[in-house]
């Protein structure tokens, strides 16, 4: 049986980066299915995204044009940069978690290594796919690199959980 005093740091906080990845992970449902069957303000989503529900969008006649975003390449830019540092530091802290824990106790870091490079690929993919407007290929590279996330996490936990208290 395992005790309270026995259980290692690094465990619980592999325990705890999954269930916030897993909770990001619900909120993003809930928000997707939340806005269901509501129309996007005009001006606020960007006309690529058009392409995914097959409607066309069009601009309300009683907006101005001082209530829409205009989406040009330098708002893509910071949007992208914002998106970067929402999600980077889930990444961060999780390789970080992973170097130290997970590396320590295998002696081997080229899972880290792996994670670190595809993570870097990943969100560089999706920055450029972001700035040009290729939908649906943005959401398909965010999914990959929520997908490595949740694997980096797994396999932390894994780890941690195998590891004699």
């Amino acid at each position: 049986m395992v005790s309270v005093e026995t259980i290692q740091s690094g465990t619980v906080f592999a325990w705890f980066m999954l269930m916030m990845i897993i909770r990001r992970i619900v909120m993003l449902g809930v928000a997707m299915n939340a806005g269901r069957g509501k129309p996007f303000p005009p001006g606020s989503r960007p006309p690529e995204d058009s392409k995914l529900s097959g409607v066309k969008i069009q601009q309300s006649p009683t907006t101005t044009t001082s209530n829409q975003i205009e989406f040009t390449k330098d708002v893509r830019v910071n949007k992208t940069i914002h998106n970067d540092t929402e999600n980077d530091p889930y990444f961060l802290i999780l390789l970080i978690a992973t170097a130290l824990f997970s590396d320590g106790y295998s002696r081997n870091c080229s899972r880290t290594i792996a994670y670190g490079l595809l993570y870097l690929i990943i969100r560089t993919l999706y920055a450029v796919t972001y700035i040009i407007g290729l939908q649906p290929w943005r959401s398909i590279i965010y999914a990959l690199g929520l997908a490595l996330t949740l694997a980096c996490s797994l396999d932390l936990v894994i780890t941690m959980s195998l590891r004699p208290n």
